[in-house]
């Protein structure tokens, strides 16, 4: 198990491949209008069995609720999907065999990108989004 101690390790993981780790984190801060620190909040999603320790997102529904405090459901859908009033899309972009996580501006358009501008999303194309709708209990 990682722990702050790694912060080396998990920094070089989330920098290969975090990308749909970070935008939901941005999506989190979005929401809450507060900073949450990645590297502990990297940990708590892997000790929580929502993120593997490869930064591999096993339930991002689960994942965007658990750094949220509100509960989210997560859908995969077209790339021509508009996502509803009170819905948050992240785009998935691929560049041959490239794929890169970005979080959408609910047209259709990079918001935030985890890289800041990353070729597969410069020379790719959407090839799905995921939409995350908050669940009322």
């Amino acid at each position: 198990m990682f722990s702050l101690d790694h912060k080396q390790e998990i920094m070089k993981i989330l920098g290969e491949k975090g990308c749909y780790f970070f935008s939901l984190l941005y999506l989190s801060e979005k929401i809450t209008g507060r900073k949450i620190e990645p590297l502990d909040m990297f940990i708590q999603c892997v000790d929580n069995g929502i993120l593997s320790e490869n930064a591999f997102v096993l339930d991002s529904g689960k994942v965007l609720s658990f750094m949220s405090g509100h509960k989210f459901a997560a859908y995969k859908s077209d790339p021509e999907y508009m996502p509803k009033i009170f819905e948050y899309e992240v785009l998935v972009y691929q560049n041959g065999n490239y794929v890169h996580f970005v979080v959408g501006n609910g047209e259709g358009l990079v918001e935030c990108d985890p890289l800041g501008c990353s070729n597969t999303v410069k020379n790719g194309k959407i090839i799905e989004k995921r939409i995350f709708h908050r669940v009322i209990q």
